[in-house]
C-alpha cells in the first residue's frame, strides 16, 4: 500500500578486502530497529510469526526490522517509566492519548505523510472519543473487541455433581453462585480449587471486578444519567470476592500471579472457574492447551433476572512515538502500523480464535480453524455486548484510585465494604471537581447521557 523506501549508503573503501569488509559493517550496522510493545500475550505465537515474516521479505528490502515485545504486567506503567528514562518503543498497544499526545509523546496519524488516506478506511463515528483522538487529531484506531466471561472446568463440576438432571455442567449464573460453586469444588486434600484469581496482573481491577459491574448493573461507576461516581454497584462483586477468600476456595498464591501464570495454573491443573476474555481461546486451546474439558459462560450477575448488556472490548490499538519519526520514514512506520491493526493479519488472529476485528465485515467468508473449543460461545457473547461509555477525568491530590485501595483496605479487610463504598464515592465526586476546575474548557456535559439504557429486553 505504501511506497517503498530503500536508505542507500555509499562507503568508498581503497582496497578490495577493505570494500568487502565496509560493505559487509554499514549493512549491518546501518538496519533499524523499530520496537513495537503489547500486552497480548495470548496471541504472541501467531504476532511473532507475522513479524517474523515481514522482517525476512520488506524488513530486509527496507534496512528495518521489527523487535516485538510483550510487556503484559501493567504495560501503561512502564510504558510511562520508558518514557521518563528515554527507552521508550517506537510503536505500543493501550495507549492514554490525551495523556501521551499532550507530551507529545505520540504523533497523530492524520499529521504523517500517507495518514490521511490510512484513516480514509474508518468510519468517522468510529474514531469519536478521548481513546482515539485529542485535540482534533486522531492518535489510535480500533482494531479490535473482545467478550468476556467465565471459563469453567467441566470435568471439576461433574466430579462435584454442579450439573443438570442430564449430568451436564451448569455454570453460574448470580455471582452467589459463583461463590457457592468455588466452596463446593475446593478440597485442599486433592488439590481441588473453586477459582483462580490473577491478582497481579495489572488489568485485573479492571477486569475481573470492574467489568462485571456493567452486566449486573447496567452501568459503570461513573453514572452518566446523574453525572456522578456511585462504586455501590461494586458492593456485591467485593462481597464475593471477599467471600471466596474467607471460604479459602481461591488457588493459593493469588496476589503473585499474573494472568499468563493463572491461565496455565486453569489449563494444568484442578480449578474449577476463571474470568476470562475471547482472547483466552488460542490460551487454552494452543500456548497452554487445557487438559480439562473446559467450556465457556457469560458473566455472572448480581440478578439472574436483571440483564443488562455486557462490556464489549474497544479501544485504541497502537500508536507510533514521537521519536519514531525520526529513525524511519512516515511510510515505512505505516506499513508496519499496517501490519499490526491491519484487516490481513485481523484475519488471520480470528482464524486462529485470537481477536475479532471492530469491523465484522472484514471477516465474512473466514472460517475459524477446526478445533477451537469456546470461540463460537465467545464470539455468541457479543450479541449481549455493548462498549463501555466514558467516565470523567479524575484528580485524586495523592490518595489511592479505586484499584489501590480495594487492594490495599478492601482485600485486606482493613475496611468493610460499605466503608469502602463511602470513602470510595467521596474520593472520586471530589477528585472529579477537581479535575473540572483545572480543565474548564471541558464541560460534564460532554460525559452526560441521561436516556442511556443497557437493559436487555426478552
Amino acid at each position: 500500500m505504501y511506497k517503498k523506501v530503500i536508505k542507500a549508503v555509499s562507503v568508498i573503501c581503497i582496497a578490495g578486502f577493505a570494500v568487502s569488509l565496509c560493505s559487509c559493517e554499514v549493512k549491518k550496522n546501518n538496519v533499524t530497529t523499530i520496537k513495537v510493545w503489547s500486552p497480548d500475550s495470548h496471541s504472541k505465537t501467531v504476532m511473532n510469526d507475522i513479524v517474523k515474516k515481514w522482517n525476512e521479505s520488506r524488513g530486509k528490502e527496507a534496512g528495518v526490522q521489527i523487535e516485538y515485545e510483550i510487556k503484559e504486567n501493567d504495560i501503561q506503567q512502564t510504558v510511562d517509566m520508558a518514557f521518563e528514562s528515554g527507552q521508550a518503543p517506537d510503536m505500543f498497544s493501550s495507549v492514554q492519548v490525551e495523556k501521551h499526545a499532550t507530551a507529545n509523546h505520540i504523533a497523530a496519524l492524520d499529521d504523517m505523510e500517507g495518514g490521511a488516506e490510512f484513516l480514509k478506511r474508518y468510519d468517522p463515528e468510529s474514531l469519536v472519543g478521548g481513546a482515539y483522538q485529542y485535540g482534533g487529531k486522531i492518535y489510535t484506531v480500533p482494531c479490535s473487541v473482545n467478550t468476556f466471561g467465565l471459563v469453567y472446568n467441566k470435568d471439576m463440576f461433574r466430579k462435584y455433581g454442579i450439573v443438570d438432571e442430564n449430568g451436564e455442567p451448569t455454570p453460574p449464573k448470580t455471582f452467589e453462585e459463583v461463590r457457592e460453586y468455588a466452596k463446593r469444588m475446593t478440597n485442599p486434600a486433592d488439590k481441588d480449587y473453586g477459582i483462580i484469581l490473577p491478582m497481579k496482573w495489572g488489568a485485573f481491577y479492571t477486569v475481573d471486578i470492574g467489568q462485571l459491574a456493567q452486566g449486573s448493573a447496567g452501568r459503570i461507576a461513573f453514572n452518566c444519567k446523574n453525572g456522578k461516581y456511585d462504586f455501590s454497584i461494586y458492593k456485591p462483586i467485593y462481597e464475593m470476592y471477599l467471600g471466596m477468600k474467607n471460604d479459602g476456595s481461591i488457588f493459593p498464591g493469588e496476589e503473585t500471579l499474573d494472568n499468563d501464570t493463572a491461565r496455565a495454573y486453569f489449563a494444568e491443573r484442578n480449578i474449577g472457574m476463571k474470568f476470562a476474555g475471547s482472547f483466552d481461546v488460542g490460551v487454552y486451546n494452543t500456548q497452554f492447551a487445557a487438559k480439562c474439558d473446559w467450556g465457556v459462560a457469560p458473566y455472572p450477575r448480581e440478578n439472574e433476572n436483571e440483564k443488562y448488556y455486557y462490556h464489549l472490548g474497544t479501544g485504541g490499538s497502537y500508536s507510533i512515538s514521537t521519536s519514531a519519526r525520526e529513525k524511519t520514514s512516515d511510510d515505512i512506520l505505516l506499513e508496519i502500523y499496517e501490519l499490526f491493526v491491519g484487516p490481513e493479519t485481523a484475519k488471520t488472529l480470528y482464524k486462529e480464535g485470537m481477536a475479532i476485528y471492530y469491523d465484522v465485515s472484514v471477516l465474512d467468508g473466514i472460517t475459524p480453524k477446526e478445533g477451537l473449543k469456546g470461540w463460537k460461545e465467545f464470539a455468541d457473547i457479543v450479541k449481549e455486548s455493548k462498549g463501555p461509555y466514558k467516565d470523567t477525568g479524575v484528580t485524586l491530590n495523592g490518595v489511592q484510585d479505586a484499584k489501590d485501595y480495594f487492594y490495599q483496605e478492601v482485600w485486606t479487610q482493613n475496611v468493610t465494604v460499605d466503608e469502602a463504598i463511602k470513602t470510595l464515592n467521596e474520593r472520586y465526586n471530589a477528585g472529579m471537581e477537581e479535575w473540572f476546575k483545572n480543565t474548564p474548557q471541558v464541560s460534564i456535559d460532554k460525559y452526560l447521557n441521561p436516556n442511556l439504557d443497557l437493559s436487555i429486553k426478552e
